[in-house]
Formats: structure tokens, sequence, C-alpha cells
């Protein structure tokens, strides 16, 4: 378990080690993809526009299973404790770059990871044809976490699982409740 530790820290330092203004920039704009600030402009939003039927058919789902999502993130961080790598960090006398908003605690998982990968799942089973581009955004919202100074490679990566879980598993029950033979549902 000691060498996976030490994996999360070379990872983390290599990705956060060097920077630049133009890269503070790209992810810190980068990482709103993990935020409802930018994700409901940028799916709901097309959505409303370009397929209202889906919208009205998933978009409950889809913003139920992100929702829902982030409370199991809350309640893992909750229970994990685990400090943000700024704090890991100083203890040995490294400082964490972050061009952000600085953040010491709760770390694992990702909540901005557990979002866009959430968004991004749920978007590619309802759009198959943007799955690639949808991945890439969660995956440079991942990667933002890191690069911004405020998440281990362990906690994006345990996030995002959760967001494609909890966004498979709301896209099924919809489904589900949807199928023909289903019992409709009660009208007032």
């Amino acid at each position: 378990m000691e060498w996976l530790l030490h994996l999360d820290e070379r990872i983390f330092l290599a990705v956060n080690s060097d920077g630049s203004r133009g890269l503070d920039l790209f992810f810190s704009l980068v990482t709103y993809l993990g935020h409802a600030a930018g994700l409901v402009p940028l799916v709901l939003g097309p959505m409303a526009l370009a397929d209202r039927k889906r919208l009205r058919e998933h978009g409950v789902a889809m913003v139920l299973s992100v929702l829902i999502g982030a409370l199991a993130v809350e309640a893992v961080k909750s229970l994990v404790g685990r400090a943000r790598p700024a704090l890991h960090f100083e203890s040995r006398g490294l400082r964490v770059r972050m061009p952000g908003k600085p953040l010491r605690v709760r770390s694992f998982p990702s909540g901005h990871a557990q979002a866009s990968a959430g968004a991004a799942t749920y978007v590619a089973l309802l759009y198959p044809g943007l799955a690639a581009l949808a991945a890439l955004g969660a995956v440079l919202c991942a990667l933002s976490r890191l690069y911004l100074g405020v998440h281990f490679p362990s906690d994006v990566l345990a996030g995002a699982l959760l967001g494609v879980l909890f966004s498979l598993l709301g896209h099924r029950v919809r489904g589900r409740l949807a199928a023909p033979g289903a019992a409709p549902a009660a009208r007032e």
C-alpha cells in the first residue's frame, strides 16, 4: 500500500510542479467543468435549445444522478478526512502550487471529478457521438484538480468512478421507469 501512496505523491508533484500563467488560466477555467456553474450551461443549455425532448425525458435523472453522487462524495470525504496536498506536503517542507483558491482539508474523493465524469457519462449515454468530447472534458477537469494543487490522483480517480457509477445507475433506473409496461406516474 505504501508504494501506491508514493506513486500518488509522485504523479501529483509531476503535474503540479511546473506552471505558467497561461496554464494557470486554462486549468482555472477547465476546473468549472466539475461545477454546476460550468455544467449547467454546457450540458443542459444546449439540450434546452436543440433537444428538448431528451431534456424532458432525462434532465431530472441526469441532475439527480450527479447530485446524489455529490452527496456520496461528501459522505466519503467526511469519513476519510484525507488532507489536501498542500497540508500533506507542508509537513515535509514542500510547498504546493495553488494558483486558485487554497484548499487544505477533505481531499478524498474529488467532487469536481465526480461531477464532470458523471455528466460526461450521462451525455455519452444519450449522445454516443459526443462521448469522446465529453470524456475529454472530464479528463481535463480531473487533471485541473492536480494542476491547481487541490487533489491527489487517487482523489480524482475515486471521484470519477463515483460519477460514472451514479450516472450509469441513474440512466438505468430512468430507463426502467420509462420502459413499456412500467406503471404510469400518478397525475395530480
